[in-house]
């Protein structure tokens, strides 16, 4: 008898496994009936098969499909047009609500999208369709990032349309091999979208001092400005370019790029804030310290999960101009670094990421081991020249 239901269950796992697809199909399409009714309990159903009977794969593709069709309503399609018929150029781009009020709503996407109507108002005309009607609304630029290639975008209602805002999604959440969705307007073709994983978050070097978003979900022309979201319909960053190495064109055999949600959001608050208006841009703090790195040989004694890899390295320091605020604050020669505000910090490219996303005036309490004694220093950031920095771009 126990061999009888030994063989008993192997032909029914057999059997179900070989069907598995079919049977989840039929399985979601009852489900989808059930959401029509009553989505509360169609969620209910949804997490039921997801832990009974393993559906979790076949579920990928319902929340990917999900949050392409959830996600369309935020999206809309941006156009710059010449005012003068003497001046030729234009084009399309993609930007997606981030706030709605009353009367207005906020669309962000990148600068270059529109760059030439900021930097020669008189000369272009930027308009905005939206993807619940596609009526053409005028837009207003109010502000931009050119570091981050971020702009925010303003256009007025005109029959109280219930636009909604696409959520950000938590940076501890995202990560390499995470799931993405490209949604826009890709070679001008409204409503497209691409889908791939993560391939690094956090790449440093493809853009000036910019912690941008890798990805193998193809980025084409038009997508630029236009979110990339996860399996939840969450933004975890906004399309900014493909890299196509050997191409005068970029074409879709590159690496696709996005700015970090994190920096994103950094450029668009600052932007709505009254500093934005006093300052005219939006600031980068320098950074702060001159590090050195330890060699293996070094630390090679040290318990790997105690080890510390910076020390701060003034000895090839020439000129005066070049004194970081590091050394400012009274971090010295030698100086081992431990943590920055509470942060364990095992190498130099922590605290650069950390600085793309401070703000001059920020305040670091920074902890160092000198002599075997923890010693902790604050240190007050100061302003990037904005100067060297929009040089990096070549707009300077």
């Amino acid at each position: 008898m126990t061999l009888f239901r030994t063989v008993l269950i192997i032909l029914i796992a057999v059997t179900i496994s070989a069907n598995y697809r079919p049977i989840q199909e039929q399985v979601h399409t009852g489900i989808y009936w059930v959401n029509q009714k009553n989505e509360t309990i169609a969620d209910a159903l949804f997490e039921v098969n997801r832990v009974l009977f393993n559906g979790t794969e076949f579920d990928k593709e319902r929340l990917t499909k999900h949050a392409i069709y959830t996600s369309y309503p935020s999206v809309v399609m941006i156009s710059t047009r010449s005012t003068a018929p003497t001046v030729p150029g234009g084009g399309i781009g993609t930007g997606f609500f981030v706030k709605v009020d009353e009367d207005h709503a906020w669309i962000v996407t990148n600068n270059h999208v529109i760059g030439q109507a900021n930097t020669q108002p008189g000369l272009w005309n930027i308009t905005v369709n939206t993807g619940m009607d596609m009526w053409t609304y005028e837009a207003e630029i109010v502000g931009v990032d050119e570091i981050a290639d971020i702009a925010l975008l303003k256009i007025a209602k005109q029959d109280n349309e219930g636009w909604e805002i696409l959520e950000w999604e938590d940076p501890k959440n995202i990560g390499a091999g995470n799931p993405v969705t490209v949604v826009g307007h890709g070679m001008s073709l409204p409503w497209t979208s691409t889908s791939g994983i993560i391939s690094y978050s956090g790449r440093w070097g493809s853009r000036p001092y910019s912690m941008m978003l890798q990805v193998d979900a193809v980025i084409n022309q038009g997508n630029s400005g236009g979110p990339i979201i996860g399996s939840n319909g969450k933004v975890v960053g906004v399309a900014q370019s493909i890299l196509s190495p050997g191409r005068t064109i970029p074409g879709w055999d590159g690496i696709g790029m996005a700015v970090s949600s994190e920096q994103a959001q950094r450029s668009i608050n600052y932007i709505m804030s009254p500093q934005y208006i006093a300052k005219g841009y939006v600031p980068y703090a320098e950074y702060p310290f001159s590090l050195g790195t330890f060699e293996l040989d070094d630390v090679y004694d040290i318990d790997p999960k105690d080890r510390n890899y910076s020390f701060f390295d003034y000895s090839k320091q020439t000129d005066e101009t070049l004194i970081t605020v590091g050394e400012v604050a009274g971090l010295l020669q030698d100086d081992i670094l431990l943590e920055v505000d509470g942060e364990k910090i095992t190498s130099s490219f922590s605290v650069l990421k950390r600085t793309v996303l401070a703000f001059p005036g920020d305040e670091w309490n920074v902890k160092v081991l000198r002599d075997n004694k923890e010693v902790s220093i604050t240190v007050a950031l100061r302003e990037m020249d904005r100067d060297q920095l929009l040089s990096l771009l070549n707009l300077r």
